[in-house]
């Protein structure tokens, strides 16, 4: 499928998922991917580890997990989703899911390559190769380049990446073999976290003044996956992974001016409070000022990232009790550190800053250097056993790990905490076994599966000043402080999966049930008592073309979504009491239907495949309280219902040539991507990013030639 669709990146195939929720707020890069699993927060995808070859690519899985980092899609083969009790095999994220990007490893067997070249619209150009063959029977290396650019669907919203991947399949004898892979990725973005207010998305949704907001990654990485076989029912495998990422971020203060004054003098309009009524635009603040030396209005945050792990486990083939059994059993040592720095600059567009003021006898911080490390160690094991028709898969993982933090701007201020956290699941399937259904359909084999198992989400960096991190952090009103709580939760599934010669369909129902739920940039900062994520998911194909001949493919993903905030209490935005219930309300981001319907058709003789899709993603609310009404500044209220069409098709011209066209939201709709810090409390224009537009219309062209 991901080639049918034609992808831009790893977040629009996802959406095709049951179950998967994202925001749009990453413009056409996709780098900084936003989803979330079962109703969890979407927010940088915070709450879901994602990994790729089963090793983590997160910046630090276990103290800062937001993605700020994406594999491109175009050297991805497969993208496994994984939500049910199998989640406790990963971590050390197991409450929303895990997300394993599947590459392909080097497999030709004769020099040979292939080059893939996409211009589109909005600037776009992908060019990716690759090459292999070369070597031995034994012994084959890859090499993979990508170049990709765009203008982005905005103003000033530009990027460029460079992604570079070495591999070498080695087979050292019948039992032992060895995987090498090294990636290098390099990208310059224009990227803001400046929306629009309610006035420009209905006058100029483009738009986007922030020509100096600039973010850089780099990031290089090294993986090595060892297997060997000990006799016929015994295999190891062991995986080593280490990466370095690097992502300075250099942004503007924003301020409000009036519509009409901007649109007549421009630099010359006035900065006015968020309080003044009628349209306004929200615009960096050099925007309106005579010169770049603003003091204090240009910020860094620049960060670093260093991970390092060996994982090792065996596999082994046994009869218990007996019945065929499969046990897997293995460990993780892991070990990150991350450098967490905030400058303060004073001329927009030269990105260097300060983290005082004053003299240093006497010094005023402006700033913040933080370093995080944390030191872990993982175990886990798990079963599966068969007793006739039933699979039964009981798995346990525990995570022991220490976490620190130095605050360097406060005589290197020095905290740790430690946290054993064991995680248990149970998994089944049993098989109802084959039922004949007449017609095309043939014989139908059926399945019901299911299972339960505990989710965790370690403290985060953003969290580190409560979570056992020294001194209570607390809203101004509240003198006592509070305690923040790694947050835990229940996980369950039932579904029934079927699979006939037209098709197959498999419908599943959840429940998770969260304890102690953290905002993160929501803007809540205390632990929710009780949170409930419940739904089902439909995902179905029907091969028409079976029943009669032409007729198309049917695709069809649905997922019905209801969040529930049992036991909750915030500080409300609207009002001057110190508290609010919240018990009974939805979680921000968490939209009640989502569907995808395609259609498609290949046409062998003209060795054409045709497929028209659309996407329908329901509203949701963007903060705890559930507010229904918005403001001219944009930074509060739910975000609706959209739909967007897309088209492609493939012309296969010979074995070596393929083309490719492919175009995104056909009918170019202009809505509501996300208010993605939606912050109620603060309308200054920085306090929140207002409304982030969803993907424009995109038409891309690609040609594929092997050689």
């Amino acid at each position: 499928k991901l080639e049918q669709i034609a992808p831009i990146g790893a977040q629009e195939a996802l959406s095709y998922v049951p179950g998967v929720q994202g925001v749009a707020d990453d413009g056409m890069a996709q780098t900084r991917m936003s989803v979330g699993i079962r109703g969890l927060q979407p927010r940088r995808t915070q709450r879901v580890l994602v990994l790729e070859d089963g090793m983590p690519i997160q910046p630090a899985p276990y103290v800062f997990s937001p993605l700020y980092y994406n594999p491109p899609i175009e050297r991805i083969e497969e993208v496994e989703v994984i939500k049910g009790s199998a989640a406790v095999r990963h971590g050390p994220q197991t409450m929303a899911g895990v997300i394993n990007y599947v590459t392909r490893r080097p497999q030709r067997h004769a020099p040979g390559g292939s080059i893939s070249i996409t211009p589109g619209t909005n600037g776009y150009v992908s060019a990716f190769g690759e090459i292999g063959g070369f070597g031995s029977a034994s012994l084959r290396p890859q090499v993979q380049v990508l170049f990709k650019r765009g203008d982005g669907f905005r103003e000033n919203n530009d990027f460029r990446q460079f992604n570079g991947t070495a591999k070498l399949q080695y087979r050292i004898d019948d039992d032992r073999s060895l995987y090498l892979k090294t990636n290098v990725d390099y990208e310059r973005l224009n990227a803001t976290y400046t929306g629009v207010t309610p006035h420009t998305l209905r006058t100029n949704p483009d738009f986007n003044p922030k020509d100096d907001d600039f973010y850089r990654i780099f990031r290089a990485s090294l993986g090595a996956i060892y297997g060997r076989r000990h006799g016929d029912a015994l295999q190891s495998t062991t995986k080593l992974y280490a990466n370095v990422f690097d992502r300075p971020w250099w942004r503007e203060n924003d301020v409000f001016v009036r519509a009409a004054d901007y649109e007549e003098n421009g630099v010359d309009a006035t900065p006015v409070p968020p309080s003044t009524p009628g349209p306004l635009v929200r615009v960096g603040i050099s925007d309106v000022s005579e010169g770049t030396e603003i003091r204090g209005g240009y910020f860094g945050n620049e960060r670093t990232f260093y991970v390092g792990g060996v994982e090792h486990s065996y596999d082994l083939q046994h009869r218990l009790f007996g019945r065929t059994a499969d046990l897997e059993v293995g460990g993780r040592v892991h070990w990150e550190r991350f450098e967490d720095n905030r400058k303060i600059g004073d001329e927009v567009g030269v990105r260097e800053g300060v983290f005082f003021r004053g003299s240093p006898d006497d010094p005023t911080i402006v700033g913040q250097s933080d370093v995080y490390e944390t030191q872990a160690l993982a175990l886990y094991a798990q079963e599966d056993t068969e007793w006739g028709p039933l699979h039964l898969s009981p798995g346990f993982r525990i995570e022991i790990f220490e976490q620190e933090r130095i605050d360097r701007l406060s005589d290197n201020q020095y905290r740790d905490n430690v946290s054993v956290v064991p995680l248990p699941g149970l998994g089944f399937n049993l098989d109802l076994g084959q039922h004949r259904l007449g017609g095309g359909f043939g014989d139908g084999q059926f399945n019901l599966f299911g299972g339960v198992h505990r989710g965790y989400t370690p403290p985060s960096s953003a969290t580190f000043q409560i979570v056992g991190f020294g001194s209570p952090t607390s809203a101004e009103e509240d003198e006592d402080g509070f305690d923040l709580r790694a947050e835990k939760s229940w996980n369950s599934e039932l579904g029934l999966r079927s699979r006939t010669d037209a098709g197959g369909i498999e419908a599943t129902g959840f429940f998770l049930y969260v304890e102690d739920l953290v905002g993160g940039r929501t803007r809540f900062q205390k632990n929710l008592g009780v949170v409930q994520s419940y739904g089902l998911e439909v995902q179905g194909t029907l091969n028409a073309g079976a029943l009669v001949g032409p007729l198309p493919t049917l695709d069809v993903s649905y997922t019905l979504l209801r969040t529930k905030v049992v036991e909750g209490i915030v500080t409300p935005a609207l009002s001057t009491a110190p508290t609010v219930d919240i018990s009974g309300n939805e979680l921000p981001g968490a939209p009640r239907h989502a569907a995808v319907v395609g259609v498609s058709k290949t046409l062998s003789p003209l060795n054409l495949t045709l497929r028209a899709d659309l996407r329908y993603q329901g509203g949701f609310y963007t903060d705890l309280e559930n507010l229904e009404s918005t403001t001219n500044r944009g930074e509060r209220g739910p975000v609706s219902s959209h739909a967007a069409v897309d088209v492609s098709a493939v012309y296969t011209v010979s074995n070596a040539l393929e083309v490719q066209f492919a175009a995104k939201n056909v009918t170019d709709n202009v809505f509501v991507g996300s208010r993605l810090h939606s912050n109620p409390r603060d309308q200054s224009a920085s306090g929140s990013t207002g409304i982030l537009p969803g993907p424009r219309r995109q038409i891309n062209l690609s040609l594929r030639y092997d050689f």
